[in-house]
This record gives C-alpha cells, sequence and structure tokens, in this order.
C-alpha cells in the first residue's frame, strides 16, 4: 500500500532553502557589480574644523558654481576703483578740447564726442546695470544677464578710456 506521505527530499531542497540560496546569489553577485564598479565622480568632502578643533561636518572641496552674488559684487567693488582713473581721463580730455575752441579740427571733434558720450551714460548705464545685476540674482538660470548687466556697467568707462586714447593718435600731417 502507497503511503501518504510524500517521499522525503534531500536536505535542503525546501522551498525557503531556495529562496535563501537565490537571495544570497543576488546579494553576491550585487556585491561583485558595485566592487568593479568605479568610484562615483563628485566633490571630494573635507571635514570643516572650528578654531577650537570641533568638527561641524563634510564641506564640499574643489570647483563648484559660484554664488549667484559673485558676479554683482565683483562689479559693484570694481566700478568705484575705475571711476578715479575715468575722472582722471575726462580731464585730460577737457584740456585737449579746450584748446581748440570752436575750431576744433574734425580729427578732434570725433573723440571728443566719445568721450563725452562715455561720460553721460556713465550717469545713467552704469548705476541702472549694476542694479539690473544684483535684481538678477533671484535665479540661477539667470547667470549669462547677470554677466552681460555686469559688462553693461563697464561700457561708459570704457568709451571715456577709448575716447581718450583716440585723442592721442598721431595724425597725418598736411
Amino acid at each position: 500500500m502507497p503511503s501518504s506521505r510524500r517521499p522525503s527530499r534531500p536536505a535542503g531542497a525546501s522551498r525557503t532553502a531556495r529562496v535563501v540560496r537565490t537571495a544570497r546569489a543576488v546579494r553576491a553577485a550585487h556585491a561583485v557589480r558595485t566592487a568593479t564598479r568605479p568610484p562615483r565622480r563628485g566633490p571630494v568632502r573635507a571635514p570643516r574644523l572650528l578654531p577650537g578643533g570641533r568638527w561641524i561636518g563634510p564641506v564640499p572641496v574643489g570647483s563648484g558654481p559660484a554664488p549667484r552674488w559673485a558676479v554683482p559684487a565683483v562689479a559693484t567693488a570694481l566700478v568705484p576703483h575705475v571711476a578715479p582713473v575715468v575722472t582722471g581721463l575726462l580731464r585730460v580730455a577737457l584740456f585737449v578740447g579746450a584748446d581748440c575752441g570752436e575750431g576744433c579740427e574734425p580729427a578732434l571733434r570725433g573723440p571728443l564726442h566719445v568721450v563725452s558720450l562715455g561720460h553721460s551714460l556713465s550717469l545713467t548705464l552704469t548705476p541702472a546695470a549694476l542694479v539690473l545685476c544684483w535684481l538678477l540674482v533671484v535665479r540661477r538660470s539667470w547667470s549669462t544677464a547677470r554677466w552681460i548687466a555686469a559688462g553693461l556697467a563697464f561700457v561708459p568707462p570704457a568709451m571715456i578710456a577709448m575716447g581718450v586714447m583716440l585723442l592721442f593718435v598721431p595724425r597725418p600731417g598736411p
């Protein structure tokens, strides 16, 4: 008579044992894959210490994006240093222009017009460009516009410098 018992299985052949063996194999395969994977590329982190030697936490080290306020801050810090140089160049242009009076030759009139246009723009364009540059700090995606606005702040001083340089270009004699 046949017995109602199932035939006995070899040791470790139960369903649970197979699942455990499969899970171990998957974990081992994952360990092999991750061990051979190149390390992640990201900012290297170094510990940050307070003066007393207390550890604060990791700080990213290396090249990252500049803060949003860096471009407006540099432009705002440079404009007051450019202003005295431009003022001296304006005085040079005034001295050159004062000698010729009403009968200025056309070769001098062009550079003097460039200098006067640069002076009038420096009273309006430079402050407006700096204010715009600071207003564009709101969003990171406006970084190109910030660079352009910062560059526009230096257009009038560059015009004045160029006009004064053109005043001293040697002209061919008659």
